[in-house]
């Protein structure tokens, strides 16, 4: 199996005050604009990990070609629901694709930059940057399955992600929203803006 894209849309929302996923973005919900960008790159299969409130999150989800998976850990934060994807998705594929959930801006372009320099280069770690930052979403190769699942549940990817100097290419790209989240209300606002005014 090549690479597969993993959404992580586990998360509480507690500082937006509402279900992140399914705010209006466009003709689409915040969820659904995520899971359309990854459709359109060369991905082998699209999983979506649900926590809080999953159930909402899956009936938006049914007509998609997607896997769920539910993390029980949802609330030990977004390294329990990498670990949820390590541990389900099987065979053991290439690489993962890791994606946030509240990064519907970003289009196509981020995921397709990384898995084209995974493919080229073969490094373990595939991860872009904007003026030095990293962001999302990153490649995690497969053979450090094993590692993210051994980590404690105090620790967090970046232990993994950090780790290997050696193994990792920096992608740089001119989008800063690879930087970009929405936590609160105003930078949904901000990032929604952005996109409308970019895409017309």
């Amino acid at each position: 199996m090549g690479a597969v894209g993993v959404v992580l849309a586990a998360g509480e929302s507690r500082r937006m005050g509402k279900l992140k996923a399914l705010l209006p973005f466009g003709e689409r919900t915040v969820i659904e604009q995520v899971i359309h960008n990854l459709l359109q790159v060369n991905l082998d299969s699209v999983t979506v990990v649900l926590g809080h409130r999953a159930s909402e999150i899956a009936a938006v989800l049914e007509p998609l070609p997607v896997r769920i998976l539910h993390n029980v850990r949802y609330r030990e934060g977004m390294t329990s629901s990498v670990r949820t994807a390590l541990q389900q998705i099987v065979p053991v594929p290439e690489a993962y694709l890791l994606a946030l959930a509240d990064q519907p801006h970003l289009g196509h372009e981020p995921a397709q930059r990384v898995l084209e320099a995974f493919a080229q280069t073969h490094h373990g770690l595939v991860i872009p940057t904007y003026q030095g930052k990293r962001g999302h979403p990153i490649i995690l190769s497969g053979k450090y399955r094993q590692e993210v699942l051994a980590l404690d549940r105090e620790q967090g990817l970046n232990l993994v992600t950090r780790g290997h100097p050696e193994d990792t290419l920096e992608v740089p790209l001119a989008d800063d929203g690879i930087l970009q989240d929405m936590d609160y209300p105003e930078e949904y606002e901000a990032v929604l803006k952005r996109w409308q005014q970019r895409t017309g």
